[in-house]
């Protein structure tokens, strides 16, 4: 039995297709399982239906307003909940309505932990978002981590704050969690033994 070329071509192309796309739903499903609050800017696409098709912003009421339907309280629907109620309003209007939703480039609001925790990197802000919180999102403090000197880097009115906190007074009570905000930077230092 021989094979030719051209098989081991279509079989490798084969599995990049089946590899890219299990990598895209992963992505779409991280994307649909985003909560959606105040400020948030999404990008609606309704198929075929330029005048609907669009960017939209969520009022600081967790208000969508949307053509044909007017007002939807948004503020804290997923992206795919979104995407059902849209299409299932819009069925009064159009026959078979087909809709995408995602999160407005530019507008994603994230918040990053650098240094000494277990998985250092940017993450999605989200109301409530607590510097303990956010550590814990990161896997936890790295075993080399200086607990005592965490520093939060800020822009306010253009000029970069930044404060020293001692994470184990909040771990033992003894301060308060600070809450955190988009855009706030986080760095752990190593402990010096």
């Amino acid at each position: 039995m021989t094979f030719k070329p051209r098989f081991f071509v279509v079989l490798f192309l084969t599995l990049s297709i089946v590899c890219s796309n299990t990598q895209g739903f992963a992505a779409f499903e991280k994307e649909a399982s985003f909560q959606l609050q105040r400020g948030d800017r999404v990008e609606v696409t309704v198929y075929r239906e330029d005048d609907l098709t669009g960017t939209y912003e969520i009022d600081p009421s967790g208000v969508l307003t949307f053509p044909l339907i007017g007002e939807l309280q948004v503020s804290g629907l997923r992206i795919d909940e979104l995407i059902e109620l849209l299409t299932t309003k819009l069925r009064k209007y159009l026959i078979s309505p087909q809709v995408r939703v995602s999160r407005a480039e530019g507008t994603i609001k994230s918040i990053s932990v650098l240094g000494r925790v277990m998985e250092p990197g940017a993450f999605d802000f989200s109301p409530g978002l607590t510097l303990m919180r956010l550590i814990s999102q990161a896997g936890g403090f790295g075993l080399s981590a200086n607990k005592r000197k965490v520093r939060l880097v800020r822009m306010i009115n253009g000029k970069k704050e930044s404060s020293i906190i001692n994470t184990q007074k909040i771990i033992k009570g003894d301060a308060q969690d600070p809450a955190l905000k988009p855009g706030d930077m986080v760095f752990v230092a190593e402990a010096i033994f």
